[in-house]
Formats: C-alpha cells, sequence, structure tokens
C-alpha cells in the first residue's frame, strides 16, 4: 500500500480512508475523486490470498479487538466484539466461503461491514490490508470456478488476482443464519 496521501505520510494519527469511519483526511481530494469514476474496492490478504470488497460497503478499517466467543454459535461465527461501545459479531470469513485453511483472531485489521437491517455491525479479520483499487483500473472475469456464493467475481490487479466478496450476499446469509 502507498505509505503516502496526497503528500501525508499515513500513520496512526492520520488514517487514510475512503467510507471509513473515524478517519482524519479522506483518501481521495474531492476534485479527484470526481475525476475517477467508477467502484473502488478495498483490497486485502486473508490466509496467502487476495480478496476484495466493494469500498462502499466497508463502513471502516479497525484495528483487533478482544473477541468473546458464545456459546453453541455456529463454525463461521468467532463471537462479538466492543468497538467503541458498540457490539460487532465477528465472522470467520474463510469458513464462510468456503474455505478449509485456519482464520487467526489475531489478525492486523478488522474489516466492519456497513449494515442496514442488523442491530450489530458485522466484521471479519484480515492479515493486511493491501490497498484501494478503482475498477476501472482493472478486468473481470466470472468467478464461476471460484465454487463460493459469496465471491462474484474475480480480477487480476498489479499482477494479483483479486476474488471479489459479494458483501450483499453475505450479509444476507449472515442476518437469516
Amino acid at each position: 500500500m502507498n505509505n503516502t496521501i496526497e503528500g501525508k505520510p499515513i500513520g496512526e494519527n492520520n488514517r487514510a480512508s475512503i467510507g471509513f469511519s473515524d478517519s482524519t483526511n479522506p483518501l481521495f481530494s474531492d476534485e479527484r475523486a470526481a475525476q475517477t469514476p467508477g467502484e473502488k474496492f478495498v483490497v486485502f490478504f486473508l490466509n496467502g490470498k487476495f480478496y476484495g470488497v466493494s469500498a462502499g460497503k466497508v463502513a471502516e478499517v479497525s484495528q483487533p479487538l478482544a473477541i468473546v466467543a458464545l456459546p453453541n454459535a455456529p463454525e463461521w461465527l468467532l463471537g462479538i466484539g466492543n468497538l467503541r461501545s458498540e457490539i460487532v459479531v465477528i465472522v470467520n470469513l474463510p469458513k464462510i466461503i468456503g474455505e478449509n485453511s485456519p482464520v487467526s483472531i489475531k489478525k492486523t485489521k478488522l474489516i466492519v461491514l456497513k449494515t442496514k437491517n442488523t442491530d450489530a455491525p458485522i466484521a471479519f479479520p484480515i492479515d493486511k490490508l493491501s490497498e484501494i483499487a478503482q475498477s476501472n483500473d482493472v478486468k473481470y472475469q466470472a468467478a464461476g470456478a471460484v465454487g463460493s456464493p459469496f465471491v462474484s467475481a474475480k480480477f487480476n490487479y498489479k499482477s494479483n488476482a483479486v476474488q471479489v466478496i459479494d458483501s450483499d450476499k453475505l450479509l444476507a446469509f449472515l442476518t437469516t443464519s
């Protein structure tokens, strides 16, 4: 990920954000955002693979939280956490999308999704945040061979295959399960 935004270093007190809460500086100035049409994706690493989720569906990227496991919870539910006095449901994304790789709750970041019809925000741990990718910079492929109903497409971005998580389907699954 680029370590500067408009000449300013990214640090603990200078967070880069596009649609994320508690940010101090927008990722793009209004003028630049108007010149860059297309959907933006938050690209991240998880268990050695690149994934992306629509930036418009991301509420924020947070530091890891202490997770409290719930008794008799499904395998895909890691537990709940406290994010600034708000309960957050934390899920095991690899388990949901059909990967058998283990997930560590000691990940470096949490992606918190925007939710409309739920009482608590939903988040999932990731290994590392990569960057924001523009849809006009990528070439999509059908996700047919991926084997998960939650992966809607794949694209190559900077020589890396990125699987796009369909956050609407993911949230629909999580709110009905």
